[in-house]
C-alpha cells in the first residue's frame, strides 16, 4: 500500500485526475461486469446440462429401438419355418460335417433361393440391417452375395453351438467387417443360435450386421449442439460409434483427452479441461449393452451468449471511460499546462541544452517555482563557468610546471653528457650532442606558442632520443615512423617527450639487457594516432590506471608527466581524444595518443 502511495504521488496532477476517474470508472463497470459473468455463466451452463442430458435421454430411446429392431430381426430369422426347414434338412442330409467345404457355401440351390427369399426383407433398403450370414450345422456358410462367408468362418468360427447364448441374440462389439461388393466396413454384429422348434437341437446359427453408420445417424441428424461431439464408447472405454470416424476403436480417454468416471457410476454432467479450453461432458449409460453414450460440447460454444452481454457491459464502460476522460482532460488542462511548460524546460536542460529558461506567465505556486528554476539555472551555469575555467587554469599550470621540470633537468643532463664525451676525446659526438640540445630547446621554445606543427614535434622528439642514445647507448635504440601526410597537423608541445622519457627511465632501463624505443605515427579516418612502444619492464593494470587517473598523486614521478599531457590533450579537444596505456609485466608497454587532425596554422 505504502509503495502504491508513492507511486501516485510521483506522477503529474493531470495523471492523477485521469486516473482516479478512470479507476472509479473501472471499478464500478469491472464488479458489474464480474457478477454478470458469474451469473450468466451459471445459468448457460445449468441450461447447456439440462439440454445435454435431455438429447442423450433421446439418442438413448433411440438407440434402444434400434437394438430392439435388430434383435428382433435375427429372431424372426431364427426362427422362419422356411429357414429352419431348408437347415434341417441339409443336416440330415450331410449328418457328418466336411471340413474341406466348411466355408465355400451350400451346393443345394433350394436353400440358397429359399435364405435369400427369407433374407431379402431384413436386410437393406427395407430394413437398417446392412447384411445377413447363416451358418448350418454342418459348419458351413450361406453365400447370399452380401458377407463374405470366409471372413466370417475367422471372426465367428463353424460351430453354431453356443449354450450361452441360445436363447438370445448377443451382440458384438464393433468390428472391421469383410463384404463382397463393398469392401470393409464398421459393423455390429448380432448373432443368434438357430433351434429347431421341434427336436429344440440347435441346428444353425444367423449373424445380423449393423453398420456403425446407422448407429450414428441417431445423433448426427441432431443440432450440432454448439460444436459438441457424441461418443458411444463400449464396456471398456473404447470408441465404438462417432462422428468422427478416425477415433473409432480407439480409447475415449487418448483420443478426446478427457477422462470419465467409471461407467458404472450413473448419468453425470461435469467440466473437464483439455488444454487451454473446457469441455462440458455428459454422460448416458446404455444399460442393454453397457455400453455409455458421451456428449462433450466446447464451454466457449456454450456461452456464446454471455459474450453479447459482455459486449453490452464493455461498450456501456468505454462510453463512460470516454466521457470521464474528456471531463478530466478539461478540468485538468488550466492546472497542468504552466507545469508541463516547466517539465519540458527541465527535459531540456537534462538533455544539455543549459541556457533553456522557463516562460510561465502564471503568477501562482507554479510561477514561483518557475522563477525559482530559473535562478537556479543561471547559478549552475555560472559554477560550470568557474569550474571550466579553473580546470584549464589547472592544465596549463601542470604543463608549465612540466616544462619548468623537463627544462633545466634535460639541460643539466645534457651539458654532464657533452662534459663527459669531450673527456673521452668525443668531440664529434659532443658537438652533435650540442647542435640536438639547441634543436631541443629551440622547437620548446616556439616563440611562446603551445601548439606547433606535428613535424617539429617529431623534430623536438628526434632531438631528445639523440641525446638520450649517447647518454644510454649500451641499452637504448630507437626507431621512428611517421606517415608524412600528419605532419602538417598540430599537436600541444612537449606531448611526446614525457612518454618516451617515461618509456626510458620506468621501462628500458629497468632491464639489464639493451631494449627497443618504437615510435609510429599515423592518420585514423579524421584522428591522428601516434603509437610508443618499448619492450621494457612494462607494468600491472593498477599501476595503468593509477596513472591515467586525474587524482592521482602529483609527486609521483612515473605519472606526472604522462598524466599532465591526457588531461591537457581532454581540455583542449575533449573525452574522445587522450592516452590509451596497454602494458604486461615483464614484456612491454605501448602507449597510443589520439588527436583530432587540425591543420597547422604555423609556417
Amino acid at each position: 500500500m505504502k509503495r502504491l502511495s508513492l507511486i501516485y504521488s510521483g506522477i503529474s496532477i493531470k495523471n492523477k485526475i485521469f486516473t482516479t476517474n478512470i479507476l472509479i470508472i473501472l471499478i464500478c463497470v469491472s464488479t458489474l461486469a464480474f457478477f454478470a459473468n458469474i451469473v450468466s455463466q451459471n445459468v448457460i451452463i445449468k441450461k447447456a446440462m439440462n439440454d445435454s442430458s435431455r438429447e442423450l435421454v433421446l439418442i438413448d430411446n433411440n438407440l434402444q429401438t434400434v437394438i430392439s429392431t435388430a434383435e428382433d430381426y435375427s429372431k424372426i430369422l431364427a426362427t422362419d419355418y422356411r429357414l429352419q426347414s431348408e437347415i434341417y434338412n441339409d443336416l440330415l442330409a450331410h449328418p457328418t460335417p466336411s471340413t474341406e467345404e466348411s466355408v465355400a457355401g451350400l451346393d443345394n440351390l433350394s436353400m440358397k433361393k429359399t435364405i435369400s427369399e427369407v433374407t431379402s426383407n431384413i436386410v437393406e433398403p427395407n430394413t437398417m440391417i446392412k447384411a445377413a450370414s447363416v451358418l448350418a450345422a454342418n459348419h458351413q456358410w450361406v453365400d447370399v452375395g452380401y458377407a463374405d462367408n470366409a471372413f466370417a468362418s475367422q471372426i465367428f468360427g463353424n460351430s453354431p453351438t453356443s449354450n450361452e447364448h441360445s436363447n438370445r441374440p448377443f451382440w458384438t462389439g464393433l468390428i472391421k467387417f469383410k463384404f463382397r461388393y463393398e469392401g470393409d466396413d464398421n459393423v455390429f454384429a448380432v448373432t443368434k443360435t438357430v433351434v429347431h422348434k421341434d427336436t429344440g437341437k440347435v441346428i444353425g446359427m444367423v449373424v445380423l450386421y449393423v453398420s456403425e453408420s446407422a448407429i450414428s445417424s441417431i445423433y448426427e441428424k441432431k443440432p450440432n449442439n454448439n460444436g459438441g461431439e457424441y461418443y458411444i464408447l463400449d464396456r471398456n472405454g473404447n470408441i465404438i460409434s462417432s462422428q468422427n470416424k478416425a477415433n473409432l476403436y480407439r480409447k475415449f480417454n487418448q483420443a478426446a483427452s478427457i477422462s470419465i468416471p467409471d461407467s458404472q457410476s450413473g448419468d453425470a454432467s461435469y467440466i473437464r479441461e483439455v488444454g487451454n479450453r473446457k469441455m462440458l461432458v455428459s454422460i448416458d449409460h446404455f444399460e442393454p449393452l453397457q455400453w455409455s453414450i458421451v456428449n462433450v460440447v466446447p464451454l466457449d460454444e456454450i456461452t456464446v451468449e454471455r459474450k453479447e452481454i459482455n459486449k453490452i457491459i464493455m461498450l456501456t464502460g468505454f462510453v463512460c471511460l470516454l466521457f470521464a476522460l474528456v471531463i478530466s482532460y478539461l478540468l485538468s488542462r488550466s492546472i497542468t499546462r504552466p507545469i508541463f511548460r516547466l517539465s519540458k524546460t527541465m527535459r531540456f536542460v537534462r538533455s544539455g541544452m543549459l541556457d533553456v529558461r522557463s516562460s510561465s506567465p502564471s503568477k501562482d505556486e507554479v510561477g514561483y517555482l518557475s522563477d525559482g528554476f530559473n535562478n537556479l539555472m543561471d547559478r549552475i551555469q555560472a559554477l560550470m563557468a568557474e569550474n571550466v575555467e579553473e580546470q584549464r587554469t589547472k592544465s596549463e599550470i601542470e604543463f608549465k610546471l612540466l616544462q619548468s621540470q623537463v627544462k633545466p633537468h634535460f639541460l643539466y643532463n645534457t651539458v654532464e653528457t657533452i662534459i663527459s664525451l669531450i673527456k673521452l676525446n668525443m668531440s664529434t659526438e659532443a658537438i652533435a650532442a650540442a647542435k640536438y640540445m639547441a634543436d631541443f630547446y629551440k622547437i620548446s621554445l616556439s616563440k611562446g606558442n603551445d601548439i606547433i606543427p606535428i613535424s617539429k614535434e617529431i623534430q623536438l622528439t628526434e632531438s631528445y632520443l639523440e641525446i638520450q642514445r649517447l647518454r644510454y647507448v649500451e641499452y637504448m635504440e630507437y626507431t621512428m615512423s611517421i606517415d608524412e601526410e600528419i605532419l602538417g597537423g598540430s599537436i600541444p608541445k612537449l606531448t611526446l617527450q614525457p612518454i618516451v622519457e617515461n618509456a626510458i627511465y620506468h621501462g628500458l632501463k629497468q632491464k639489464t639487457e639493451k631494449g627497443l624505443l618504437r615510435i609510429a605515427g599515423s592518420r585514423c579516418g579524421n584522428d591522428v594516432i601516434v603509437a610508443i612502444f618499448d619492450n621494457g619492464a612494462g607494468m600491472e593494470n593498477s599501476q595503468v590506471r593509477r596513472i591515467l587517473e586525474e587524482s592521482g598523486s602529483s609527486g609521483d614521478s612515473a605519472s606526472f608527466g604522462v598524466r599532465s599531457v591526457h588531461n591537457r590533450i581532454r581540455m583542449l579537444y575533449g573525452d574522445k581524444y587522450g592516452l590509451e596505456i596497454a602494458s604486461m609485466p615483464g614484456s612491454y608497454t605501448e602507449v597510443k595518443i589520439r588527436l583530432p587532425f587540425i591543420p597547422s596554422q604555423e609556417e
